[in-house]
């Protein structure tokens, strides 16, 4: 017999949430986002290197931005005006970026012209139809069984499902609400996105035509899918309560992940050439596998700050950032030995990445430089239970 006991849903990431509780309207979706001369001081959840000397970002308001250095960039205008929370450049050299309420949006290579390519609306269709796919399913196996156990466990299922399309039928009345959180592009070319409440999107045609996937996760409780990341080989995803999968076949098929954690996890890093991971999250922990998830090593930060965004180098040196203005450096095969910096504007920061010998930040007070100058050599220590020494 199975009861039901009702599960909190909790927004732990400063940024990725960024406006769900005042829930954006439905003309965001329709408005483009206008130009403000504090594009780059304003709150930048995601950036990407586009090319060795430029980095697009994006942030609230559908802001998005071309950024070589503090005093040269340009904003590109957004056919959306809500927060966007995740930006790549595809292999063709398209750009595309994610976003609150289903938002999915594109640029051609070498132009700076947005167009929109999904949204929530075009989300709650696709849920609603593959509810009714798995109510009729449902339906004939409860017709099948003769056990009372299995019945009753097939009959809660349902209603469980039943729950679900409810609520995607309203959502298709009052509009969509639901946040994208996280892309990435396979091997093969297939763009996937991760989202909230188990949300997992994946397109084979360079975002023309999307699919919902998030029925291939064992992710029963619908928890939220907070970053996703692609190698050589395979792809990875990590959510909240220590939630991660892992997928050999481009997205097709998954499989999950234990980790020694059931804490919210905000991001995960894969080296390239390499088995190696780093994934992390709440209150500074992060955790190191040599063997593509298979075993991790727990460690903890010495601020113990929330770290939410991160970066990898292909030869294991690794930057972590969190909130705080918290910077940490290590290599991923000696994780024990890091160096940690707080950036002097107490920052929240959500992502970096690597240029001309700096790191770029992105976060609470828009893109901020700091130069690599600033770490000395690594002299602090961590056990492997997370303990400084």
């Amino acid at each position: 017999m199975r009861f039901h006991t009702p599960k909190p849903f909790i927004f732990n990431a400063f940024f990725l949430f960024y406006g769900l509780a005042c829930h954006a309207k439905i003309e965001l979706l329709e408005t483009a986002s206008i130009p403000s001369n504090l594009v780059s001081k304003n709150i930048i959840t995601s950036l990407t290197k586009s090319t060795n000397e430029n980095v697009l970002a994006v942030g609230e308001r559908g802001h998005i931005v071309n950024w070589q250095s503090q005093n040269n960039y340009h904003q590109e205008i957004s056919p959306v005006s809500l927060l966007l929370t995740d930006v790549i450049v595809l292999s063709n050299g398209n750009k595309l970026a994610i976003g609150h309420d289903g938002a999915i949006i594109s640029s051609p290579k070498n132009t700076d012209v947005w167009h929109k390519l999904f949204d929530g609306f075009k989300l709650t269709k696709l849920k609603i139809a593959l509810l009714e796919k798995q109510i009729a399913l449902a339906n004939k196996v409860i017709e099948s069984l003769t056990d009372e156990n299995e019945i009753e466990d097939a009959n809660f299922a349902l209603e469980d499902l039943e729950f679900a399309l409810e609520d995607a039928q309203n959502a298709g009345k009052t509009g969509p609400n639901l946040p994208l959180l996280s892309v990435t592009q396979t091997k093969n070319g297939s763009i996937i996105v991760t989202g909230a409440y188990g949300t997992l999107l994946k397109s084979t045609d360079l975002g023309i035509t999307w699919k919902l996937s998030g029925n291939l996760l064992n992710n029963p409780d619908k928890y939220h899918l907070n970053s996703i990341t692609s190698d050589n080989e395979r792809t990875y995803i990590v959510g909240e309560q220590g939630l991660a999968y892992t997928s050999k076949d481009n997205g097709n098929s998954w499989q999950s992940i234990s980790t020694p954690y059931n804490g919210s996890l905000f991001g995960i890093l894969s080296q390239k050439k390499s088995t190696n991971l780093i994934a992390f999250g709440l209150k500074g922990n992060y955790f190191v596998s040599n063997n593509q998830g298979e075993n991790w090593q727990h460690y903890i930060s010495e601020n113990r700050a929330t770290l939410l965004g991160g970066h990898i180098k292909d030869n294991g040196d690794v930057v972590l950032v969190g909130h705080g203005g918290t910077i940490i450096k290590l290599n991923i095969n000696t994780p024990n030995k890091t160096i940690l910096i707080k950036h002097p504007s107490g920052s929240a920061f959500s992502a970096v990445t690597e240029m001309s010998d700096q790191l770029i930040l992105a976060g609470q007070f828009g893109i901020v430089s700091v130069e690599n100058s600033m770490f000395k050599p690594f002299d602090k220590s961590v056990d492997g239970k997370g303990v400084f020494q």
